[in-house]
């Protein structure tokens, strides 16, 4: 009668080791492959020149295309969207900072705004995509956390000229974006933004 139970632990025994020794290899498997991929990364960091260079190239393609009666639309949105991904992928203080210094507004062929403190910049450019009702692109990446997010910034597009920092209450800081809605009027615009918890919003705050 005993040696039922002593053949159950036993097989119970050998199953919880299997099961032991099977979620081990996952977890080494997982963790290898992400030390690859961080090695990948470090090895092959942003080259903010050429970064630049790839999106005046795209800039210079989009330019070029008609658009009258939505002509070109799909290549135009392809376009639009690798110039996206390529900002997107600007993920560290370093690279954002490399990016700023090597910016030449009077070469390139889109805009780049910093903000006063150098924690927030806006890019922008001519996207042509006019029948979807977004002539002017505009992607935000801001510091935050020790690292660079993006994100794009919705409602009526603008052609940003500056951008001003504020701080309220000691610990919020409120950046005012300043530009006119496209290159050929002399309108003006202001569209203020802050960062909570990690994510870019909108900011109420009266205009000064």
């Amino acid at each position: 009668m005993e040696l039922i139970p002593q053949l159950y632990i036993k097989k119970y025994t050998e199953m919880r080791i299997k099961t032991t020794l099977y979620f081990v290899c996952v977890w080494s498997l997982v963790l290898f492959t992400n030390c690859k991929n961080d090695s990948k990364s470090k090895a092959n960091p942003l080259n903010a020149k050429e970064t630049l260079a790839q999106l005046d190239s795209l800039a210079i393609q989009i330019e070029a295309l008609e658009n009258e009666k939505c002509e070109n639309l799909d290549t135009i949105v392809i376009l639009n969207e690798k110039m996206r991904r390529i900002i997107e992928n600007i993920r560290s203080i370093n690279e954002f900072d490399d990016l700023v210094n090597s910016f030449d507004q009077d070469r390139q062929q889109i805009g780049l705004t910093v903000s006063e403190d150098g924690k927030f910049g806006v890019f922008t450019w001519q996207s042509k995509m006019d029948c979807l009702g977004i002539h002017i692109k505009n992607i935000a990446l801001y510091k935050t956390d020790g690292r660079v997010y993006t994100s794009s910034l919705y409602g009526e597009p603008l052609v940003c000229h500056e951008i001003t920092n504020k701080t309220i209450n000691t610990d919020k800081t409120v950046y005012l974006l300043r530009g006119s809605s496209s290159t050929n009027i002399s309108d003006s615009l202001i569209k203020t933004y802050t960062i909570s918890n990690g994510d870019l919003v909108e900011a109420r705050i009266s205009s000064p």
